[in-house]
């Protein structure tokens, strides 16, 4: 009779989980990101033209800007549902996050040690990943963030069933690896999670327990351990392996992964530029003005806060390169306009309306040169050695922050950020939804630690071993990006799951705390009386 509430109640839970994102699905969704346009064109023209590329119009040439993974589940998805039936996609999306949030309560169950604790454990886990509106709100969206938090819950169930199974430990490993390789396919940078699992495999064998002493001072402890890491890395790597073929036969390169900057062979790309933005930028807001807008839009220097200077000079000389890189042909026209001021029968009403038809199509005419891109990689050079301490530091430890307390309201109508608090659109009622997604990223946070030290306080191995493996998965992908120019919330997204896992074990081990006190209290009563 108790199993069949428990049941009920996850099926209830999984219920309200699907319901909810299927509305979003519907309501909210959104086809704005680039990248989720790039998505649907890779699989169009896989379905289409053969052919995996991200060309809008022939010829099109081969692609290998973005791994397959994503593409061709889309393309799969489309064959099926018409080929720019976004809304289909949308909806599976749904039904995946959902899974991932049942996939949170089967982890948090076998992670928590005492046995009386463990269903409460789950439920709660089960409806913190239900309702958490950071992570659903991407079914609405062609991206990549639903498949990864999906893989990589599924990468630690498999990870956890391996640790703790005594006779299958070969072929779960494998399936960690495999399951840790399709991740890669969907995202790159989704082998952070096969390195927090491989760092944990480091530590995890050994039991201190009287019970399995033998296996802490037998001579096969080491070998096993090397088998096993073994397997899950063949098994991680074999996945790639046709995507890595793929593009040494195209393209001639070894490229087992997608180009860190998503450029084709011999594209360049404005390294120098993106360092010297690494040397100031610490949040958001500044990405879409100049990063994104690079060749594409002109670049304002209002869009550059002071803090990007660390001089009146170095000023001066970030001016002079933007204005270069907003009038590429400036010398040109400059050099056309002296020899028309020579000629006394020139036309000045045809000139004026050449500078306003300049004007008017400055957009389609910037660049960022080499050469512009060579000075500002010495100004980063300078910059870095002006203070090595805020560039190796104090930026990746801002950027982590400004990622983690972001109020991740990313792709819903009233996305924005929270301070300072006199720009708040009021029309959109980001007044009440910015603060109620902040206060939830700090519930979210504080639970998530809070289960981790309930976790670690029970002394026992597996216990610690699982919160190893959860705080490398967190502060692994948190420690990366927070070294990148475009510290995006959106990628640290993928971990509130992890925090529903651990904020479960929190909440679980609290209301039977509770329980076990009113039962005690209710059996003393009558003895008392």
């Amino acid at each position: 009779m108790r199993d069949r509430r428990i049941w009920t109640v996850w099926l209830a839970l999984l219920f309200v989980a699907f319901t909810f994102r299927l509305f979003l699905a519907v309501r909210l969704a959104n086809d704005a990101p680039d990248d989720g346009r790039v998505y649907a064109q890779l699989a169009r023209n896989f379905l289409e033209q053969h052919v995996y590329s991200h060309e809008t119009e022939a010829p099109y040439v081969p692609s290998l800007i973005r791994l397959p993974g994503y593409p061709l589940t889309l393309a799969a998805i489309y064959s099926v549902f018409g080929h720019t039936n976004n809304t289909a996609v949308r909806i599976a999306q749904a039904v995946v996050d959902s899974a991932t949030c049942g996939l949170v309560a089967w982890v948090s169950y076998c992670w928590t040690p005492d046995e009386e604790r463990k269903r409460y454990a789950a439920t709660a886990s089960l409806a913190l990943a239900a309702l958490c509106p950071f992570t659903s709100i991407y079914v609405a969206t062609i991206l990549t963030e639903v498949p990864t938090s999906f893989f990589a819950v599924l990468a630690c169930l498999t990870t956890t069933l391996a640790f703790s199974s005594s006779k299958a430990t070969r072929w779960l490993w494998g399936l960690t690896g495999i399951v840790c390789g399709m991740a890669v396919l969907f995202r790159p940078d989704s082998g952070l999670f096969a390195a927090a699992i491989g760092i944990t495999m480091l530590f995890g064998v050994r039991r201190p327990d009287g019970a399995l002493a033998k296996a802490v001072t037998s001579p096969r402890t080491p070998n096993r351990r090397l088998i096993s890491a073994a397997i899950f890395s063949i098994a991680f790597c074999v996945v790639l392996v046709p995507w890595t073929i793929r593009n040494e036969r195209v393209f001639h390169l070894f490229q087992p992964l997608a180009p860190a900057h998503g450029e084709m062979p011999g594209e360049f790309v404005p390294r120098g530029y993106l360092q010297w933005l690494r040397t100031w930028i610490d949040e958001e807001r500044y990405i879409g003005p100049v990063l994104w807008s690079v060749d594409t839009k002109p670049i304002k220097m209002e869009s550059f806060p002071d803090k990007a200077f660390d001089s009146d000079a170095e000023r001066v000389r970030v001016t002079a390169l933007i204005q270069k890189y907003n009038h590429p042909d400036q010398e040109e026209e400059q050099s056309a306009s002296e020899e028309e001021s020579t000629d006394e029968d020139s036309d000045e009403a045809s000139a004026n309306e050449q500078e306003k038809n300049s004007a008017d199509n400055l957009e389609q005419n910037v660049e960022l040169t080499p050469q512009i891109d060579e000075q500002f990689a010495q100004i980063a050079r300078e910059r870095i050695a002006h203070s090595r301490l805020r560039y190796y530091f104090v930026l990746p430890v801002k950027r982590a922050i400004s990622l983690w307390f972001d109020t991740h309201s990313q792709y819903y109508p009233f996305e924005g950020d929270l301070f300072p608090l006199e720009d708040l659109d009021y029309t959109i009622h980001q007044q009440i939804w910015l603060p109620l997604f902040a206060g939830l990223t700090w519930i979210y946070t504080l639970l998530g630690g809070f289960g981790a030290w309930l976790l670690w306080r029970t002394r026992t191995f597996d216990a610690r071993r699982w919160v190893i493996l959860s705080l490398l998965i967190i502060v692994l992908r948190l420690g990366f990006f927070s070294t990148l120019e475009n510290p995006e919330p959106r990628y640290v997204v993928e971990l509130f799951p992890f925090l529903s896992l651990l904020g479960g074990i929190a909440i679980g081990g609290s209301i039977h705390a509770v329980i076990a006190r009113f039962a005690k209290r209710a059996t003393a009563d009558p003895q008392s009386g």
